[in-house]
């Protein structure tokens, strides 16, 4: 994913290579979380150049990008997060993680190699936010962490931000599920595609100002629609 922070123009076809190589491994070891990340970044492509320049071009993404927002030092804050208000989107993202073990922070170290962490730049500082709010997209849409979660999620990243490596895994996730029996996951993919073209551009969006506000106001505000229910599956 570190062409989000870098204008590479096209993906270059030895990417194209290596991405199916790292996407081989990946399913030899469906443990290695971190190449998903790889994955990502080798067939971004211009996908991150055109994202760039939208957030660029909206007022409030402009502001986050030149003040170098961190958005993950906010989410970090489990003190200032469980003092919000019941119902908020951040205390929403507090109790969420906290069932989970996730934290911010360790969302970070995971995928540390494929996105930099310095901010010293507005398209690393996209980059930067756009992995840290990946989790306030499950909030907000309904959608839990388990397998079906995260296919809604890949449906609608490739809806917000672009970039055919999002569509290729949901696509292989839901033929591996198909040989399984399982066949739930093309309609989530299509739905939340669906749901990610008609919301607001959320790697634009002011988050830190979002958390305290109700998640009902939230959802109003970006466009996005109340949460439809499906089947989870571990």
């Amino acid at each position: 994913m570190e062409s989000i922070g870098a204008d590479r123009g096209r993906a270059h076809p030895r990417d194209i290579v290596k991405a199916f190589g790292v996407l081989g491994e990946l399913r030899r070891n469906p443990h290695r979380t971190d190449l998903v990340g790889d994955f990502i970044g080798r067939l971004t492509g211009p996908s991150a150049d055109r994202l760039f320049h939208k957030v660029w071009n909206d007022p409030v993404g402009r502001r986050m990008l030149q003040e170098r927002r961190d958005l993950r030092a906010t989410l970090a804050d489990r003190a200032y997060l469980s003092a919000l208000p019941a119902g908020s989107l951040g205390r929403a993202y507090f109790d969420w993680t906290s069932t989970r073990d996730f934290t911010a922070d360790g969302l970070a170290k995971e995928i540390s190699r494929q996105v930099g962490r310095e901010l010293n730049n507005p398209r690393a500082t996209m980059g930067a936010r756009v992995v840290d709010m990946h989790d306030l997209w499950h909030i907000l849409n309904g959608w839990d962490s388990d397998i079906f979660g995260e296919i809604h999620l890949l449906g609608y990243s490739y809806a917000q931000l672009g970039g055919w490596a999002w569509l290729i895994l949901g696509v292989i996730a839901n033929s591996i599920l198909a040989t399984k029996g399982r066949f739930e996951g093309i309609g989530y993919l299509r739905n939340a595609m669906r749901r990610g073209r008609k919301a607001a551009l959320l790697v634009a969006v002011d988050w830190e100002a979002m958390l305290p506000l109700p998640l009902d106001e939230v959802r109003q505000r970006l466009s996005i629609a109340p949460p439809e229910p499906y089947q989870r599956l571990p």
